[in-house]
């Protein structure tokens, strides 16, 4: 059995306009900072508004082009799951529920993240790598891979509860 969560539209949409209401502010910033509103010119303001309004803008550009994606953000299978929801998540491609020790809700900011907590992470860190190069991973650790909920239909906390059900259901069915 296949289990599917696809992306909530209108969270998607809510996301849109909050980072579109930041990227004018950092906007009106800029413009206060280059002294078009003040007369003066504040250089710190300026840069600081200036990389915040393009990586608001790309995040809005990407957003934009990922709402015309129709397929699920997080696919269960009996072999394991796959996540599109972080970079990370979709970095690793599919976690197998074998390497899979625990399942935990944490909460980072103003968001609740599942985490899936893997035991055998050098076939993941190694894909990680590949498409993240910046990121830094531990070795000899347990690897956090970590799943929003923020632009699913569903809640964090009913994600975790579904993801720990699904993979104790896959357990128990290879148990026998």
């Amino acid at each position: 059995m296949v289990v599917e969560f696809y992306r909530n539209r209108k969270k998607s949409i809510n996301l849109l306009l909050i980072l579109s209401g930041v990227l004018v502010l950092m906007l009106l910033i800029l413009l206060y900072s280059s002294g078009v509103i003040s007369g003066s010119i504040i250089a710190k303001g300026i840069a600081f508004s200036s990389i915040a309004s393009v990586i608001l803008a790309i995040i809005i550009i990407k957003t934009l082009i990922s709402l015309k994606d129709k397929s699920p953000l997080i696919v269960l299978t009996p072999e394991g799951i796959t996540s599109k929801v972080t970079a990370v998540s979709k970095a690793a491609g599919l976690i197998l529920w074998e390497h899979t020790d625990d399942i935990q809700l944490h909460k980072v900011g103003g968001d609740t993240l599942v985490a899936l907590i893997i035991n055998n992470a050098e076939p993941y860190s190694a894909k990680i790598r590949k498409k993240l190069s910046s990121i830094a991973l531990e070795k000899d650790q347990d690897l956090h891979i970590y799943m929003t909920a923020s632009v699913l239909d569903i809640s964090a906390e009913e994600l975790y509860e579904q993801v720990s059900d699904y993979r104790n259901q896959v357990n128990q069915a290879a148990a026998f």
